[in-house]
């Protein structure tokens, strides 16, 4: 019953979806292990060292599951390494109410640095477009499905002042991006580039990973984690991210406008989680108290 409650609250699958996803591509999920649980639940199998990655089985989680596959499988064909690609075999997999991908297992120890970020991201945006229909980037698409889910649970998380602020305040992000012109123009991007989504391949190059945002859009999307935000990051780290990309965002008046837009995203996967998560529950009302009044000295947790 518990594992039946906590898909139902948070959207996310659990074990049985995991089982039966190995059972269809013939891995073992003998003592899989749930390494975090946000937009995605992301299982490690020991036995085959690989990582399943499950969302819940709705149209638009499968075709991001489908874009992630071939963004990946195409990004491997090119001549320098950018991302990891999936496993051999027909993927996505549809088990058990769940889309599931299976993608090798690398550690990152030692963990990266934030400069690391930039070599993977510099050859991205040198890339072409793909040779197939990759979507356009929709900002705070993941929030408006998140207080969706919301408005639909008996006890929701999010009070109704909150989640009609929430909504203001996105549609006017919204609308003043797409009146924005950004320097970097469009190109493939990966729309959630940060150190956690690093992994290290055995020629120790820096490897992307979590495709699932990847579209075409504005590239200073993927400069965000060199803006000061709720996470605090030192300055001279952010200031050798930018230099080792080779361009500074915060030169462009805009970039304040990504980082609201990126905050308020932040919040999609702590209001799906909110109900099965005291923690989640607990920073979403904090990061929602920051954002409401201003307070630009808080400083937000990511909860695993």
């Amino acid at each position: 019953m518990a594992v039946h409650a906590r898909q139902e609250d948070s959207g996310l699958p659990g074990l049985p979806a995991v089982r039966e996803a190995c059972r269809i591509v013939g891995a073992d999920p003998a003592g899989a292990r749930l390494l975090h649980q946000r937009s995605n639940a992301v299982y490690l199998l020991p036995h085959d060292d690989l990582v399943v990655r499950l969302a819940p089985d709705t149209p638009v989680r499968r075709r991001r599951a489908q874009t992630c596959v071939a963004v990946t499988r195409w990004l491997a064909t090119q001549p320098e390494p950018i991302a990891l690609a999936p496993v051999p075999g027909e993927q996505p997999v549809v088990a058990a109410g769940a889309v599931a991908t299976f993608w090798p297992y690398r550690p990152t120890t030692p963990a990266p640095s934030l400069d690391d970020l930039a070599v993977p991201l510099r050859h991205l945006h040198a890339l072409p477009a793909p040779p197939f229909p990759v979507p356009r980037y929709q900002p705070l698409q993941r929030l408006f499905e998140a207080v969706d889910l919301e408005q639909h649970r008996p006890h929701p998380a999010v009070n109704a002042d909150d989640r009609s602020w929430l909504l203001d305040r996105a549609h006017g992000l919204v609308h003043i991006f797409t009146t924005t012109a950004f320097p970097l123009g469009d190109g493939l991007v990966h729309a959630d580039a940060h150190s956690e989504n690093l992994v290290r391949d055995p020629d120790g190059h820096w490897l992307l990973i979590d495709w699932d945002n990847a579209c075409l859009g504005p590239r200073e999307l993927d400069l965000l984690t060199g803006i000061p935000d709720h996470f605090h990051e030192p300055e001279a780290d952010r200031h050798r991210f930018l230099t080792a990309y080779g361009y500074d965002i915060l030169g462009w008046p805009g970039w304040t406008l990504l980082r609201d837009i990126t905050e308020l995203h932040a919040l999609g996967a702590y209001i799906r989680l909110a109900p099965s998560k005291p923690a989640a529950a607990t920073e979403l009302h904090h990061r929602i108290r920051s954002l409401r009044t201003g307070d630009r000295s808080a400083r937000w947790h990511a909860i695993p």
